[in-house]
């Protein structure tokens, strides 16, 4: 069934992804790139995305919160973590993002997942309500991280876990190095500065949860590498999904980014070359009692 849920989820972006991303709040928008941006996102970074969320203490009957959870692959995750005693809630601010996500947890017979189209930055769900409140690639997109992470906290109840996990664009490589995923990382920086984020966040996520008045506060790091495929295709995907923010930002031309795409599917497609993801800081803690 899981499989033929992710099957329909591609399938339905693919046909139905036509939002304008000049419209959307989120620099990647809603394309048809981005919908299999996602899906190939899940495959580097989703397995020790669980790993983590296990070590949070995870166990059946919590309520958990998945903020900015898109098309809900970790949302879909968790509901099966907890079992039909517990609940899980999506929220996301992309309507096609929240209704193929319902429509999948429908397929899966996952009726205690709930989707919610709204801002990840301020949900609109009730305090003190959930034993674990969760985010991945959320805060690195927003201008106010701390507000959020403070919202989030507010969200859980006493004693319950917040758990994020955000990029660092500093790191990654690839060997021999690739100018063209220098170019990439230095264009995406760029665009998410423009967009009020912050490309460096993850390095900056341990000081944030101290700020936040967290506490059993416990980081790691995690760079996947290949042989795993989905790492290297990660990069041209990427790109495509910023096109027409770099575009209208002027801070590159089609023709460039064209170029810059096939290059990193060259890169992808090239046996001899190592290439590892962008580090994924994930940081878990604990709102005091």
């Amino acid at each position: 069934m899981a499989l033929t849920a992710d099957n329909l989820l591609k399938e339905r972006f693919v046909k139905s992804a036509q939002a304008d991303n000049a419209a959307a709040p989120y620099v990647l928008g809603e394309s048809n790139t981005e919908a299999e941006r996602l899906l190939v996102l899940d495959a580097v970074y989703g397995e020790t995305s669980r790993v983590w969320l296990r070590r949070a203490g995870l166990r059946e009957g919590w309520r958990c919160a998945d903020l900015g959870c898109g098309p809900g692959h970790i949302a879909f995750w968790l509901a099966e973590q907890v079992g039909t005693s517990g609940h899980v809630t999506g929220v996301d601010c992309a309507k096609l993002f929240v209704n193929l996500a319902r429509e999948s947890a429908h397929q899966r017979g996952l009726s205690h997942a709930l989707f919610v189209e709204g801002d990840g930055s301020a949900p609109p769900l009730p305090n003190s309500t959930f034993d674990l409140v969760y985010s991945r690639c959320l805060l690195s997109h927003l201008p106010d991280p701390l507000a959020v992470l403070q919202r989030m906290a507010a969200l859980a109840k006493p004693g319950s876990a917040i758990v994020v996990e955000d990029i660092d664009c500093g790191g990654g490589f690839a060997h021999p190095e690739s100018p063209a995923r220098m170019r990439h990382l230095e264009l995406y920086q760029a665009i998410v500065r423009h967009h009020a984020g912050d490309p460096l966040l993850g390095r900056k996520l341990p000081r944030l949860f101290r700020a936040a008045g967290l506490i059993e506060i416990h980081v790691e790091i995690v760079t996947p590498i290949e042989p795993v495929t989905a790492v290297k295709r990660l990069y041209p995907l990427t790109l495509a999904g910023l096109k027409p923010a770099l575009v209208r930002a002027g801070l590159a031309t089609n023709g460039e980014l064209d170029a810059l795409i096939a290059d990193l599917h060259a890169m992808a497609d090239d046996p001899a070359k190592t290439v590892s993801s962008c580090p994924l800081v994930q940081v878990r803690a604990r709102k005091a009692a």
